[in-house]
């Protein structure tokens, strides 16, 4: 009985955080889900990437993620000093005994600016309207009126009543974006972007009063040399929605063994903090045009009687071709041209 209770409560608990959109705890490795204004923003001809997280295994069945992006300029303007951004996320969420999943498409349309004749400084726009579809398997959840007096009966009827196991809504995200390059390894950004402006309904019951709550982000970041072999890029993401906060702040270490161009190479360590919920060990590597990132989050919320620490486990992997292009040794990468 207390174990049929417990799998219903977490069920919902895992599916209502689905509904609520957690964060990668490697958010920067997922610039076009973070920020439709980033679609475009790179120093190449086009960049994709894959990020993939399981959290909750050591409680119950664990909370999976998986999403994949492209994006790239499709129009640049050199007189204009500007350029035109497209991008494309797919991301699938899986939740709880039920397999509460959320699937998403969205397209990110961007604009990017250039505010100053060295095309060092930008602000970049974004839109990225997304039809999304939700469903669940009602026949894995388990029930208080199944408990025959002895034991759990999968057997016996429940008598619940559902309207539909699945429906596809129309979203909508919009952000902007602010970038600058002060010299080749320092640069500063910051963003702030509104996830599910449209407020779609999301019930099963169709109840129409039960909305998606519009998520606003404020995240900032930095990049800069401690020393000729090491850099520091130190960021914090602040995201509110309805009553819930988050909060996420850090710094990846990245030694440089190589600054060649064609034959860049670096380590990358890092630890990050999300308030009263978990300790984060970050790791990876840059190699030519390709960064690979991992992570785990030591949980510490008041879920560690059950999580006993361990939380979610992280992958992700960018792809940004021509980036090590050859430039003059005293001329500064540029997003545009």
């Amino acid at each position: 009985m207390k174990k049929s209770l417990f799998i219903v409560f977490f069920s919902f608990i895992c599916s209502y955080l689905a509904a609520q959109d957690l964060h990668y705890s490697q958010y920067y490795a997922a610039p076009i889900s973070l920020n439709p204004a980033n679609a475009g923003l790179i120093t190449g001809k086009f960049r994709v990437g894959l990020n993939s997280k399981s959290q909750w295994s050591s409680v119950t069945k664990p909370y999976q993620n998986i999403s994949a992006f492209f994006d790239m300029q499709y129009l640049k303007r050199k007189y204009h000093k500007d350029a035109f951004g497209i991008g494309a996320v797919l991301d699938a969420d899986i939740a709880g005994d039920s397999k509460f999943s959320t699937i998403s498409t969205g397209v990110a349309l961007s604009y990017i600016k250039s505010f100053s004749r060295h095309n060092n400084n930008y602000i970049s726009v974004g839109i990225m309207p997304a039809i999304v579809q939700r469903s669940i398997n009602y026949s894995q959840l388990y029930y208080d009126d199944q408990f025959n007096g002895t034991q759990y009966d999968p057997n016996i009827d429940p008598n619940e009543q559902y309207s539909k196991r699945n429906f596809v809504y129309f979203d909508l995200s919009a952000g902007i974006h602010w970038f600058y390059r002060y010299s080749k390894k320092t640069s500063y950004n910051v963003g702030f972007t509104s996830a599910h402006i449209t407020r779609p309904q999301i019930s099963f019951m169709d109840n129409k009063d039960i909305k998606l709550n519009v998520k606003n982000t404020l995240y900032a970041g930095a990049a800069f040399s401690a020393s000729t072999d090491l850099d520091v890029t130190p960021s914090f993401l602040l995201s509110f929605q309805g009553p819930y906060t988050e909060a996420l702040m850090g710094a990846l270490l990245k030694y440089n063994r190589t600054q060649q161009y064609r034959n860049y190479t670096s380590v990358n360590m890092g630890l990050y903090m999300r308030w009263a919920d978990a300790f984060i060990v970050v790791a990876g590597f840059d190699y030519n045009n390709i960064i690979f990132g991992v992570s785990y989050d030591v949980n510490l919320s008041k879920l560690v009687p059950a999580s006993k620490d361990r939380g979610g486990f992280e992958l992700s992997v960018n792809y940004i071709f021509n980036r090590n292009k050859y430039v003059k040794k005293k001329e500064i990468p540029c997003p545009i041209f």
